[in-house]
């Protein structure tokens, strides 16, 4: 790759220019990771049996993933809501461990007509083989709880 150009110009009778190509070396290849994340979804309302859901996603270092599970349903007939599950991942190698930066989203249409979200963005330490939890919420209004956790496994 040519990283700028050098003119080289000789003063003299009969003398030319010429355009000589200066080169930077090229950096050694940085070797990335990818790994299998698992995501585990527990939604847990008062007076039922839990209930979980399980997701995976596939991610090399730095990028990003998305999982989005739901429909899309019609609020009026002029306007239409995606709703249901959204995560957004990333990880990052931090010594033996993984950063995972993480954005969740639950939501669902209430029997009012009503869209009720919740959302939550952060940071998790994943240690190999070992479940992290991510986030825990409880709906204000419901009371229905949610935790979300993670593991990871590197695959190559």
């Amino acid at each position: 790759m040519i990283e700028r150009m050098l003119f080289i110009a000789s003063l003299g009778i009969g003398g030319c220019a010429s355009v000589v190509p200066v080169q930077k070396a090229a950096a050694p290849p940085v070797e990335r990771h990818v790994y299998r994340v698992d995501f585990v979804v527990v939604a847990n309302e008062p007076g039922k049996t839990a209930q979980s859901s399980s997701y995976t996603l596939n991610l090399e270092d730095y990028d990003n993933g998305e999982i989005h599970l739901g429909s899309n349903i019609q609020i009026n007939p002029q306007a239409r809501q995606d709703v249901g599950l959204k995560i957004v991942a990333s990880v990052q190698p931090r010594g033996e461990d993984l950063l995972l930066r993480d954005a969740v989203e639950l939501s669902g249409l209430e029997e009012s007509q009503t869209i009720h979200k919740i959302t939550t963005k952060g940071d998790a330490y994943l240690h190999a083989g070992q479940q992290a939890l991510v986030a825990s919420l409880e709906d204000p209004l419901s009371h229905k709880r949610y935790q979300v956790s993670a593991s990871a496994t590197r695959l190559r």
